[in-house]
This record gives structure tokens, sequence and C-alpha cells, in this order.
């Protein structure tokens, strides 16, 4: 079970790293992030998308403690689900700013990511507990493996295009 934890940081790691990269590459790229935040009052959405990008900026670093690091990334995925559910019931049409400049308005899909990467939380943090030898090779195919399922999930708003679609617009 260590090589599922290592798999389960890997992946974890990665899609944090990304989403702070992509938020912090630029000011344009933050303040593009900050304006999307529209489930939050206006005065509070700089400093909100800046301690965002800053927490996801940990998550890879955190992960060296995995306890640690599975459980930033689980509250933050808890956060962010609870942003995505209010978005969606206020009926805001706030674009996903989570891997990028996407124009895809929050809905069920950015949900199911979510539950997806909280479902690998949950499995990290299970393989916490059950001692587990680790190998050179066993290493490297799970940092693959994490790697593989963080570029899924990574492009999950893609994946979803190719299957969801109602009434012409993305769901």
């Amino acid at each position: 079970m260590a090589l599922v934890l290592v798999a389960c940081q890997v992946l974890l790691a990665a899609v944090f790293a990304v989403s702070a990269f992509t938020k912090l590459r630029s000011g344009a790229a933050l303040r593009a992030f900050s304006s999307s935040l529209v489930m939050l009052p206006v005065r509070v959405r700089w400093s909100a998308a800046v301690v965002v990008a800053a927490a996801e900026a940990v998550v890879p670093v955190a992960m060296l403690f995995p306890a640690l690091g599975l459980t930033m990334s689980g509250a933050l995925l808890v956060c962010f689900s609870a942003g995505i559910a209010i978005s969606i019931r206020r009926g805001t049409r706030a674009s996903c700013r989570c891997f990028g400049a996407s124009e895809v308005p929050l809905g069920p899909s950015h949900l199911v990511r979510n539950s997806l990467l909280l479902a690998v939380v949950v499995l990290g943090g299970a393989s916490l507990a059950v001692p587990g030898d680790l190998t050179a090779a066993g290493l490297a195919i799970a940092a693959v493996a994490g790697l593989v399922g963080a570029t899924l999930l990574i492009i999950f708003d893609d994946i979803a295009d190719l299957f969801i679609e109602r009434h012409g617009e993305r769901v």
C-alpha cells in the first residue's frame, strides 16, 4: 500500500502544482481567477484568490509529509466543491479557472472531478496506515501512475466535453 500512497501523493501534488502555476504565472492570470470568484462578495475576491493560489502552491511541498498534504488537499477540495455548488445553485456562470484561462462555466462535471480527487485523498489516507516495501521500480511505476492520473484529471473538462452536452451547452 505504500506505493498506492506514493501514487496518490504524486497525483495530488501535480494537480495542485499545475493549478497554482496557472493562477500565479502572471498578474493577469491571478486577476482573471479573482474575477471568476463570483460566488464571493467583490470586496474579498482578490484576497481569496491570493489565499487559494498560495494554498495550492503549498500542497506539493506538504505532500512530503503525507498526512499534512492529504489533509490540505482534502480541505481545499471540500472548499472548492462548496464554492462550485453555490455557483451552480445561484445560477451564476462563473468560468472555471482551475487550470488556466478556461471559459467553461462551473458545473456538475467540476463536482465530479473534485469528487474523484477527494477519492484519491481518501485512498491515500487509507494507505497511510498500511506499511509496505518500496523499491525503485515500484516507486517509478507509482510516480508514473500518479502523473497519468493527474493528467487525466487536469484535462477532465475536455474529456467531459466529449460525453456531456445538453441543449448545445456544456453541463
